[in-house]
């Protein structure tokens, strides 16, 4: 999730209808904790260490509106992650994400710059919670992790980021809400004291009917999730007031899951779209 956008609070997002309420299909094959030595036996997300997705930007159905344009965060050519490490920690599993991304920042055909980084995520699973943390792309759909921001304190204060019934999606709601504390982060040696706050965020979920996901790799039958995001920002000692600011009521992501495959495509709040092109799993 790209915060400074978020922290930008003043956002003209078009707006989106709520997602559908998913038509009942046949259920998923049961999947055990551990399962194939997937984290937590989850298979629509199978964290195996090795395990390795690429994705592509491809063109959205809708582009985004202008106010968005001017908010966005710069589209990666390509997203790599891969899953480092799969390790207990107390009654939680606990894996650890790189996920690296190109962006062309060429100005000249003559001259080509394309810039690597690299963020370290995770993700916290048990047999009753998956959560992911909200720098990874697999919490949104949103590349890039933080920019400029320290995330000082983090807090689930309800539900978690995929709520699974027996590894995989269900048909029921639900609900993840976060409250995070955050600092802006000076330039070396500067000595600025920049804004510090609050970042309160509540996600809701609703699972869709399944679609084929056509990809470069071949279709993927795909749970389909409709996410809708609102929450409030809050700064300290802000002037004259400080009163939250809303974020958007209907800032809308929608993400694709197929069973032992992982996330296959999605489209974020920001009207961008990632499709996958390439798996390495085991």
């Amino acid at each position: 999730m790209r915060f400074p956008a978020l922290l930008a609070v003043v956002l003209l997002l078009p707006a989106a209808a709520e997602a559908r309420p998913k038509k009942k299909a046949k259920a998923a094959k049961a999947a055990k904790a551990g399962a194939g030595g997937m984290a937590c036996g989850v298979r629509v997300l199978p964290m195996v260490e090795g395990n390795q997705w690429t994705y592509n930007p491809v063109p959205a159905p809708l582009p985004p509106s202008d106010a968005v344009k001017r908010i966005a965060p710069v589209t990666p050519k390509a997203i790599v992650i891969t899953v480092k490490s799969v390790e207990a920690k107390g009654g939680d599993t606990v894996v650890t994400l790189e996920e690296k991304f190109l962006v062309d920042r060429t100005k000249e055909e003559k001259k080509p710059l394309i810039e690597e980084r690299s963020i370290t995520t995770t993700i916290t699973c048990n047999d009753k919670k998956f959560d992911i943390s909200p720098d990874s792309f697999f919490f949104a759909g949103e590349p890039g992790g933080y920019s400029g921001l320290e995330i000082t304190k983090l807090e689930r204060i309800k539900g978690t980021s995929l709520a699974l019934v027996k590894g995989a999606i269900g048909e029921a709601e639900w609900r993840e809400d976060l409250v995070m504390t955050w600092s802006q982060t000076p330039h070396e040696n500067s000595g600025a004291k920049l804004a510090t706050g609050k970042l309160e965020i509540e996600r809701r979920f609703t699972p869709q009917e399944r679609e084929k996901v056509q990809t470069k790799m071949g279709p993927f039958e795909s749970e389909k999730i409709g996410l809708i995001t609102t929450g409030r920002v809050t700064l300290d000692n802000a002037q004259p007031t400080n009163k939250p600011m809303e974020l958007p009521a209907s800032w809308v992501s929608q993400i694709w899951l197929a069973e032992g495959e992982g996330m296959t495509q999605a489209l974020n709040s920001f009207g961008h779209m990632y499709q996958l092109v390439d798996a390495q799993l085991k």
